[in-house]
């Protein structure tokens, strides 16, 4: 354990101890947790460090306007000395389902303008990754290159087909405007 977890930890335990206090217990352990919340609070070290960090706080934000931080609910009934860390967590973690984020995604996609014609798509993706990271997957899947040579040998067998003994005569224009049509032509 670090010394820069003391803090989270004790502001975790003084929580906790406030919410033992609505509890209803027998008098020895109510008398025990007072105690304890006690000695944290009016301890001088625990004041100089809140003290310290308040005013390396007010230092930094002299010009930042207040705000007001309103605690969630817990979603358990026993105190915990990590509720204050999952609270600010959970404010942090975007909101929304999996589906109203890739309607947003797709929505931010559309207003994006369009690519120009000479520029390369997967370098545009490879760049915009972060930014539209389900679909860049998809992306990945659809703009991927073609890993076969299938197209390339029924060229060359439809070639065969086209050249064969009998029409070795044929020059290679005209080879090459029968191969294109025949392609083509299916």
């Amino acid at each position: 354990m670090t010394a820069s977890i003391v803090i989270v930890l004790t502001q975790g335990l003084l929580n906790a101890c406030k919410k033992l206090h609505t509890v209803e217990f027998n008098e020895r352990t109510l008398m025990i947790i007072k105690q304890l919340s006690d000695n944290m609070e009016n301890r001088d070290a625990w004041k100089n460090v809140d003290k310290k960090r308040s005013n390396q706080l007010d230092e930094q934000n002299q010009d930042q306007p207040d705000y007001i931080s309103i605690d969630t609910p817990s979603t358990s009934n026993s105190p915990s000395i990590w509720e204050t860390i999952d609270t600010s967590i959970a404010k942090l973690i975007p909101s929304g389902t999996s589906k109203s984020r890739a309607i947003i995604e797709v929505q931010r996609y559309l207003e994006d303008g369009m690519l120009k014609r000479n520029l390369d798509p997967l370098k545009w993706w490879q760049e915009h990754k972060y930014n539209y990271p389900y679909l860049h997957i998809l992306a990945k899947q659809t703009l991927c290159c073609l890993g076969t040579s299938v197209p390339c040998e029924r060229i060359f067998s439809k070639a065969g087909l086209i050249l064969n003994d009998r029409r070795c005569r044929l020059k290679s224009e005209k080879v090459e405007m029968l191969l294109f049509l025949n392609y083509n032509s299916t």
